[in-house]
């Protein structure tokens, strides 16, 4: 990773592609690094990122890609699920994601063998956000320009 000399505590992470979304999880992952996915035209990123701001060792950022999830189609949203754990074994990465075609995608890795997903149908126009919810991860909330807000239940083996 390279520090951006125009900006005082700025990163640079490079990409192969366009990016359209990146989000950080915001529930703790059992690791010391933060765990960050960003999204392009066909694909989805995870990735653990730790800053010199946040461990004195570190130079600038240290960043280390876990795994690439082929999407198919362009990413315009991603949300963490609480599940998500690096301490598990094996661990467990848990993700949702929205795109143009109206639908979400739950992806489910053991960043080993298990690389799952599973798509769900439901809005009849573009999905502007997603959330799962924050104590167990079951469901994921949706939100449309169909004027509509959708649940999903999402069970542990679905």
């Amino acid at each position: 990773m390279k520090q951006d000399s125009t900006r005082n505590t700025a990163y640079t992470v490079d990409c192969e592609d366009y990016v359209h979304v990146v989000k950080f999880n915001p529930f703790d992952s059992g690791d010391a690094c933060s765990l960050i996915a960003y999204g392009g035209n066909n694909y989805v990123v995870v990735g653990t990122c730790k800053f010199q701001e946040e461990d004195a060792e570190v130079e600038g950022i240290q960043y280390k890609t876990l795994r690439t999830f082929h999407h198919g189609i362009r990413v315009d949203a991603i949300a963490w699920s609480p599940e998500t754990r690096l301490d598990a074994l094996p661990p467990q990465i848990r993700f949702c994601t929205a795109a143009s075609d109206r639908k979400l995608r739950l992806f489910t890795s053991d960043l080993q063998d298990k690389n799952e997903f599973k798509a769900f149908d439901g809005h009849s126009d573009y999905i502007n956000d997603l959330v799962f919810a924050p104590k167990d991860g079951q469901e994921v909330a949706s939100v449309s320009d169909d004027h509509t807000c959708r649940y999903a239940f999402c069970s542990k083996h679905y």
